[in-house]
Order: structure tokens, then sequence, then C-alpha cells
């Protein structure tokens, strides 16, 4: 008989400690790259967002949308506006209709709807992710990231972007090659994703 319990004892505290150690890692394993996949899918689903904001823009210059409904105006081109100036935001963006025909959005940030303003919505970036920087895609050479703003609008009948472009003290500049606009984003664990914009009218989310 006491060979029989001596030969079916349960586990000793070592064998339980272990056992508890190598759950424990596999739990976390898996919390950290469910964690990563979230972080990832989020700001993939915030590129394919302004990329699609951005398409839907094309689509009202190119089928003269009128501005508000009711409003009797159909002059109007549309765009977006990114800004990490002081001024603007690195957590929204706006979408706006070229009313004064400037081909830039002429108004405040806080993007009042209504009588004569230009801004149509404010777009929130939520789950901690944010525009890290804004750039200049050149023809030749390397990026150039020291953008404070860049507004883009589609004037008709052309899907053309008309890209403008202002420097970290919010003066216009034009440098030389210019072939489009990268809008960079980021995550809190530091996940990067760009949303290109060339003068074409092509749209690339990268």
């Amino acid at each position: 008989m006491s060979r029989y319990f001596r030969n079916n004892q349960a586990f000793t505290l070592i064998e339980l400690l272990v056992v508890i150690t190598i759950v424990t890692v596999i739990l976390t394993i898996v919390v950290m790259n469910q964690s990563t996949y979230t972080d990832t899918a989020a700001l993939s689903n915030l590129a394919d967002e302004i990329g699609l904001t951005i398409s839907q823009a094309q689509a009202y210059g190119i089928g003269v949308k009128e501005f508000t409904p009711g409003s009797g105006e159909f002059t109007s081109s549309f765009g977006l506006t990114f800004s990490l100036l002081s001024s603007g935001s690195n957590k929204d963006y706006l979408s706006f209709a070229d009313r004064n025909v400037d081909q830039i959005y002429s108004g405040d940030w806080s993007c009042p709807v209504g009588g004569a303003s230009e801004c149509l919505s404010k777009a929130n970036i939520s789950r901690g992710n944010y525009i890290n920087s804004l750039c200049i895609v050149r023809t030749s050479g390397a990026d150039l990231c020291d953008v404070g703003r860049v507004d883009m609008i589609i004037v008709r009948p052309n899907p053309e972007a008309r890209i403008i472009f202002f420097d970290t003290n919010g003066q216009q500049y034009s440098p030389a090659n210019i072939k489009g606009a990268r809008i960079v984003l980021k995550s809190p664990r530091g996940s990067t994703r760009s949303v290109v914009v060339y003068g074409t009218g092509q749209i690339s989310v990268q």
C-alpha cells in the first residue's frame, strides 16, 4: 500500500512553480502579440481612413458637389489640411471647401461650421495615434520633412491634387522638384504608416 502512494504523488512545489512560470510566459507573449496587432491595426485603419477622405475630396471636386445641402453654392473646390503648427494639431485634420478660391484653408482650426466658414468637418485621431511629421516628396533626393502644414485641394475638372506647403513658421513655400506630400502617422508603440498624395492625384498608403 505504501509503495502505491509513493508512486502516485502529486506535483511537488518546484514542479508547480515551473508550470506557473511557463504559463505566465506564454500568456505574456500572447498579450504582447495581441497588443502589437491591435496597435498596428488601429494605425492601418487611420491611414486608410485618411486616404479615403482624400479620395472623397477628389470625388466632390470632380462631381461638382454643392457646398452644403440647399446652399446653391457649386463653385468650391474641396480639400484637406494637416497642420503641426501651434495653430493646428497633430491629433486631428480638417476637410474644407475653398470658397474664396485661394487654394488653401482660410479659417480657424476649431473648425466653425456654417456662415462664411470654409471648414466642413474635423476628424479626430484616436487610440493614441498622431501625425508624426509632414514631408515633401521630391522627384529626386530624400523627402523634406521640415513642413509645418500642408493643404491639398482638388480643382475640377482635373483629378490632380494642388498641394501647398508651409514651413515651421507658417510661411508658404515651394521647394524645387516637388512630387507630392507625405503624411507620416505614428502609434503609441512606435509603429509608423504613411499616406502619400502625389501631384497627379494618386494616393498611396504605405
